[in-house]
């Protein structure tokens, strides 16, 4: 039987959790606002989903789901 994080690589959803693997996001609030990232893992799911982010010129950072958005669509 696979792990809840294995599950969430495959791409399979998981209760509560908004972002999928490759995603691209925009950090909302705290120092890192307006900045655009691609999630890299989902860290852990209670009491809040914490997802490992590349965050565009900052590196790889925990950031929380509440601080994060879908990043806009390029048109």
């Amino acid at each position: 039987m696979r792990g809840l994080g294995d599950r969430w690589l495959a791409g399979e959803p998981v209760d509560g959790v908004a972002f999928a693997h490759h995603d691209s996001v925009e950090v909302v609030g705290g120092s890192l606002d307006g900045h655009a990232g691609t999630v890299l893992l989902l860290l852990a799911v209670a009491p809040e989903p914490l997802y490992l982010v590349a965050v565009d010129g900052r590196g790889d950072v925990r950031i929380r789901q509440s601080a994060l958005q879908a990043a806009p669509r390029a048109s």
